[in-house]
């Protein structure tokens, strides 16, 4: 320890270069991180919801619920769905894996929704 000590007395110009340039990519380092205020660590979500005034909840699952939820299943990266059907209005929320990004799952979404045929008066909200 007494050596370490008297090789950096010795060689104080190095030990103060080094030092300087430790300080220096420690401050470019810290200037290259993004920082946020309120990072987000909610999972990738998509909820779709459909309208149709005047059905029961019984029709609304039938008519509107299942279809979507069968065009959706075996979706690519899909974690878990849950739904809820109620009087005149279907919600299906779709939660993705980890590393999935945002627009490309409500792409494949998209994607699904567009090949189920719904009742004349569903409007149908992503």
């Amino acid at each position: 320890m007494k050596n370490l000590m008297l090789l950096n007395i010795r060689k104080r110009w190095v030990v103060a270069l080094l030092f300087l340039l430790l300080c220096f990519f420690g401050y470019y380092s810290w200037k290259q991180l993004s920082i946020e205020a309120y990072p987000d660590i909610a999972d990738v979500t998509s909820q779709v919801v459909t309208q149709v005034p005047g059905l029961a909840a019984e029709e609304v699952e039938q008519q509107i619920t299942i279809p979507l939820e069968r065009a959706i299943n075996g979706l690519p990266g899909m974690h878990i769905m849950r739904s809820k059907s109620t009087f005149g209005l279907s919600m299906i929320t779709i939660v993705f894996e980890d590393g999935i990004e945002d627009y490309w799952s409500r792409q494949r979404v998209q994607e699904r929704l567009n090949e189920v045929e719904l009742p004349f008066g569903a409007v149908l909200v992503q």
